[in-house]
């Protein structure tokens, strides 16, 4: 057994990275790490096995392992997470951004630095680390129109984050092709559910949008009353509804 290698530990039932092998009077021991309890412990080395013989040796699996415990580890800590995930190296503000963002329980934090202070990066780690700690699931990004490709590529880019651009012209046709709320389950036979208007704002989890694809109306010309509240419904009403 060499320093650096893994294997898996019987006695702890998790991989674990030999730090250190000895053999004293016929007997081998090893200091082992611990990624799941990040942890220093000494064994015999027989209660160590290949990670082929345990059916764990998936480079995938070692990579989750250590990562899951470097996210547990942090929490604890309360560690800032979104700047060790992203490929950005954030600047001491927008750290300080980021920290005073999610000091609270209910985030609500107005961005307000100086153009080209990088409000775009300190938005990108507060959902970043918001989606680490499992406290965000769906997100929307109102933008000005001609920001909106930039939010998409630089989410992507410096987050990792897929994000999906929906134009005000793209709505009627999410409209037609998203399922209707309830429709599963009266299809089924469980005919007491109710079946709702299709929403496209249930389609994906992630949207950047720019402004006019969500604001209300008052009119529009040549428009019936009837036509201006179908329009705001689908825009505005449905989003919220969405969740």
């Amino acid at each position: 057994m060499n320093s650096g290698e893994w294997y898996y530990s019987t006695d702890h039932g998790q991989l674990c990275q030999v730090i250190e092998a000895q053999t004293l009077w016929g007997d081998s021991t090893c200091r082992i790490w611990l990624p799941g309890r990040d942890s220093v412990v000494r064994i015999p080395a027989t209660r160590l096995e290949p990670l082929e013989r345990a059916g764990t040796a998936s480079a995938d699996n070692i990579v989750y392992v250590a990562a899951a415990a470097r996210v547990a580890d942090a929490l604890t800590q309360d560690v800032l997470l979104a700047p060790i995930e992203s490929s950005v190296i954030p600047l001491p503000h927008q750290i300080r951004a980021l920290s005073r963002a999610i000091a609270n329980d209910r985030v609500r934090y107005l961005l307000a630095d100086e153009v080209g202070m990088g409000k775009t990066i300190e938005a990108g780690l507060i959902l970043r680390e918001l989606k680490l700690r499992g406290m965000v699931k769906r997100t929307l990004v109102i933008a000005p129109k001609g920001l909106v490709s930039q939010w998409v590529s630089e989410m992507r880019f410096h987050f990792g984050e897929t994000f999906q651009l929906v134009l005000p012209e793209d709505i009627k046709t999410l409209k037609r092709i998203a399922p209707a709320t309830g429709y599963d389950n009266a299809k089924n036979g469980n005919y007491g559910s109710e079946v709702l208007p299709a929403n496209a704002w249930q389609i994906f989890s992630q949207v950047v949008v720019p402004m006019d694809s969500v604001k209300p109306l008052d009119k529009i010309r040549g428009w019936t009353a009837a036509q201006v509240n179908e329009h705001n419904r689908e825009r505005f009403e449905d989003l919220i509804s969405a969740g």
